[in-house]
């Protein structure tokens, strides 16, 4: 009987090099669907990303926000704890010059867009896709 330890060897090497690509693409297809502030700020985005390890992909988005872009959120007061005030640019406040407050009381959301599980739901297709 043949020994096929290096066929096998050899095809798990070009199956996780596959991995590896799609979770190239999946991070990237993430981050241009993640949600970007008003005043342009990227920090969801920027902290988004897809790891492969071996057969799998463990995606990481490393803010406390980022179940509150998916899920609806009540009503709740913002208090300033890393600093001494919130830092705000609102048109609807007055002129577009930054604005300072100790706390603000969001109005909550609702009806947000799930950006997240539609590419997700994606990675058969963009594993599939990868040419190696």
């Amino acid at each position: 009987m043949a020994d096929m330890s290096l066929y096998r060897r050899d095809y798990l090497r070009s199956v996780e090099r596959r991995v590896d690509r799609a979770a190239e693409i999946l991070e990237r297809r993430l981050r241009d669907a993640a949600p970007v502030a008003a005043d342009g700020g990227g920090t969801l985005r920027d902290s988004t990303t897809a790891v492969a390890a071996g057969l799998s992909v463990d995606v990481h988005i490393d803010v406390e926000y980022a179940s509150y872009t998916i899920e609806d959120t009540q009503p709740h007061e913002i208090v300033a704890r890393r600093a001494q005030a919130l830092r705000f640019r609102w048109p609807k406040v007055g002129p577009p010059q930054p604005r300072f407050y100790r706390r603000v009381q969001h109005p909550g959301t609702s009806g947000t867009v799930d950006w997240y599980h539609p590419v997700l739901d994606d990675w058969t297709q963009i594993l599939e896709g990868v040419q190696i």
